[in-house]
């Protein structure tokens, strides 16, 4: 899309602010006075944003590689894209665990409390890292080949 090309730089900073609103916004689901249905909306934008990231990362990318190194770096970005997934998602959800989370009930099968901070403990510093990613967007330049 051509007329998307003097935007990308912008759209991955935008992107990754939706990313970031989205997430903070999940521990708000512990709040009783918030509808549900906001989260769906938050996550919403949230995927929108994510979309915005990942499509104009590799359009970027690959106007940035030469020629003979598209296909490498291109591989490139989808394996850290990959790792970074797979590494945050578990170190997420150890310290969810760790933290004593595991279920919404404010009582276990067991009749011990259940620790639904540990809700926010674990999404406020994931949405702490998406704003990093939306620093680190701001530096992003594309220069003509």
């Amino acid at each position: 899309r051509p007329r998307m090309e003097p935007h990308r730089e912008k759209l991955v900073v935008t992107g990754m602010v939706l990313v970031a609103a989205a997430i903070a916004t999940a521990p708000s689901v512990l709040v009783d006075a918030v509808p549900v249905w906001t989260i769906a909306v938050a996550w919403g934008f949230g995927c929108f944003g994510m979309g915005l990231v990942i499509a104009s990362t590799s359009v970027l990318l690959l106007r940035l590689s030469a020629p003979e190194e598209a296909g490498a770096n291109s591989a490139a970005l989808q394996i850290s894209d990959a790792l970074a997934n797979v590494l945050l998602l578990a170190a997420g959800g150890a310290a969810f665990a760790a933290l004593g989370g595991g279920t919404v009930a404010h009582t276990t099968a067991t009749g011990s409390a259940a620790h639904p901070a540990a809700f926010a403990a674990v999404f406020l510093p994931m949405a702490g890292v998406a704003l990093a990613g939306a620093w680190v967007a701001t530096r992003v330049r594309a220069e003509s080949r």
